[in-house]
């Protein structure tokens, strides 16, 4: 991720210090990076079970609707999770990531992690290289096959050219990465989340083509994307409701 910024450059970050002594050691080994974005969420989770269990509960029944036989596993709890800190908005206003964000009792650095998790867009990707444990290059599909790159130290071991996802994006510094769990569309999730765009574009009368439109669309959909895209969630097929 590093190719073609010197040690003694100024680091792409923007802070002012030369980038061996900034961002270097977190691009070279995106490991580092992953870390301490975790570690920021661990404890926006934390704070959130403090302040805010409530709100997470509603979250849950929300996205249930009233299903009373739900068996959720791992990945359909950590869609939820990334769903409740940081789409659903609380009933006066603003997300859960965004609070802890605002915090003032955190300190800078924290602070400007938890901004860009709370910032972190939902996306469409087609998976085009990758590098195992350093980084992913995508198509972003709602953005008209824009090519996007992220440092990666987990996900780029699991994906494969030709794969696609949906995913948030978290923008830099040191880089973009991806934020949260990624889900693998598949033959039932894929048509399943077109059918949810489409209903959200016609919903708010969205140019069905523009880039900023579908964008939007994707946003207002979350809730219903989290439910396509969680295996526990996810309606019965049509087939298993009528035997």
């Amino acid at each position: 991720m590093s190719a073609g910024i010197s040690r003694n450059d100024r680091c792409p970050c923007g802070s002012g210090a030369k980038f061996k002594r900034c961002c270097q050691e977190q691009l070279d080994n995106p490991a580092v990076l992953a870390e301490r974005h975790v570690a920021v969420g661990s404890r926006i989770q934390e704070w959130a079970h403090e302040h805010h269990d409530d709100q997470i509960r509603a979250g849950i029944e929300e996205l249930a609707d009233g299903r009373q036989d739900l068996v959720l596993g791992d990945a359909d709890l950590q869609l939820i999770s990334s769903w409740v800190m940081c789409d659903r908005e609380l009933p006066d206003g603003e997300t859960i990531a965004h609070r802890y964000a605002a915090r003032a009792d955190i300190a800078v650095d924290e602070r400007d992690i938890a901004k860009r998790i709370a910032a972190a867009r939902i996306a469409l990707l087609k998976v085009v290289r990758v590098a195992p444990g350093r980084s992913i290059t995508m198509n972003d599909l709602i953005a008209r096959n824009e090519i996007v790159s992220v440092a990666s130290h987990d996900v780029s071991r699991s994906v494969k050219p030709g794969d696609v996802i949906v995913a948030r994006i978290m923008d830099g510094p040191p880089a973009a990465s991806l934020w949260g769990p990624v889900a693998f569309l598949d033959h039932q999730s894929g048509p399943r989340l077109q059918e949810v765009l489409t209903a959200q574009i016609q919903s708010l009368n969205l140019a069905r083509d523009d880039p900023a439109s579908l964008a939007t669309a994707m946003h207002a959909a979350s809730r219903e994307i989290t439910v396509a895209l969680s295996p526990g969630l996810r309606p019965a097929p049509r087939d298993q409701l009528a035997a």
